[in-house]
């Protein structure tokens, strides 16, 4: 059941920028009228200040709202907002959604709010969750029919697979709605499929990148699938071929291009170029400050080759400042103090994930160097400027 019930706010003002103050017994109360039919609203039953007979009503503009509409009382925005706040969402809820979308103050609460409401219900949205679904996409209760909401949220279940996933790429991608799916989605999600791209992987794609997959253009897409094989390298067959995909997708033919002349211009051939992008296709969005960094430290301080760093591409990916160099500190103190058997591969060390380096180079130190494992596991950068190499295998 719903829960229409007001919750007991005594009144509310929608404050997006002040206006006018107006003292209810002055002269230029007369004003208000023509105020109102000029989108202005006015505070209603304000709460009376301490030791004032009166307090001044504040006009906030909103929206252009026609004089008729506000007269009429199924479309009085108060009864708008009064529902909105009855159903759960806070002040700070409701003055978001309206500020993004005015078009809420208009809706009529019976006959528009609640049947779209219901709607969500019966998909067993309710709670916290509906409250979360609908003020991260107001328009799920302004823009779209009640029967085109409900079509649409089981369109986008039927591929995501669930209510939850569905929602999430609504929440996400907030002109979801609004889009023709069957026309923009479906035809893109069987053009991948043909590329063995599998239902689950397009699942993540569509929740993580919605908008290369609600392209309003195929042929775009068939170009970028087709110009990760034959630019790229990258065969279908290949995991690495979605991720190529979603890297055509979001650089042009020039941004690409001007890519290939970055690498270019710190020493790396095209065919060095095309062996890191087919073992990591994102190296290819990186920016030359992060790129410049990579090769300083990896080539020009501990000698690695350009085809080693070729090969082993996320070793460009991964933060100088978070994770590399306070990594590469605590190798460092481990092998002055001749606390490894042997030397450690620093590219196993990087790729390891937090628990699993902590486990191997920090905490078996722990009581024997406690100036290593305290600034570490706090967060704290360590960062030793003498280099020592290190073993490549």
């Amino acid at each position: 059941m719903l829960n229409l019930c007001s919750n007991g706010v005594r009144g509310s003002t929608l404050l997006l920028r002040p206006r006018t103050l107006v003292h209810p017994h002055s002269a230029s109360t007369a004003s208000v009228a023509s105020d109102l039919s000029k989108g202005y609203l006015v505070n209603v039953n304000p709460a009376p200040s301490r030791g004032a007979a009166s307090t001044p009503t504040t006009l906030t503009k909103v929206a252009p709202v026609c004089r008729s509409s506000l007269e009429k009382k199924k479309k009085n925005p108060n009864s708008t907002i009064d529902f909105l706040k009855g159903i759960g969402l806070d002040d700070s809820q409701v003055e978001e959604m309206v500020k993004s979308h005015p078009r809420l103050l208009r809706c009529k609460v019976e006959k528009t709010l609640i049947p779209k409401i219901r709607v969500l219900e019966d998909l067993g949205i309710c709670g916290s969750e509906l409250i979360s679904v609908i003020a991260s996409n107001p328009l799920l209760l302004t823009t779209i029919s009640r029967d085109s909401l409900l079509a649409k949220l089981e369109f986008l279940q039927s591929i995501l697979g669930s209510v939850e996933n569905a929602l999430n790429a609504v929440k996400k991608a907030k002109w979801l709605l609004p889009a023709n799916l069957t026309e923009q989605l479906q035809p893109n999600f069987e053009l991948l499929k043909s590329y063995g791209i599998s239902d689950e992987r397009l699942q993540k794609l569509l929740l993580r990148y919605p908008k290369y997959v609600c392209s309003n253009n195929p042929k775009w897409v068939q170009e970028s699938l087709v110009r990760v094989e034959q630019v790229l390298g990258i065969p279908r067959e290949s995991g690495m071929f979605l991720h190529g995909f979603i890297v055509m997708v979001s650089l042009s033919e020039r941004s690409l291009e001007l890519k290939f002349e970055m690498f270019k211009r710190y020493g790396w051939s095209e065919s060095d170029v095309l062996v890191m992008a087919k073992r990591s296709p994102y190296c290819l969005t990186l920016s030359e400050a992060k790129l410049k960094t990579g090769v300083d430290f990896f080539i020009n301080k501990l000698g690695y080759e350009i085809g080693y760093l070729a090969a082993h591409p996320t070793l460009l990916m991964h933060s100088m400042e978070e994770r590399i160099l306070p990594r590469y500190a605590v190798l460092q103190v481990l092998l002055e103090r001749n606390l490894l058997k042997r030397n450690p591969s620093i590219y196993t060390a990087l790729n390891l994930s937090e628990s699993r380096f902590l486990d191997a180079y920090v905490l078996p130190f722990k009581d024997t160097l406690p100036e290593l494992y305290e600034p570490y596991a706090g967060g704290k950068k360590l960062v030793d400027s003498s280099v020592q190499e290190l073993g490549k295998q």
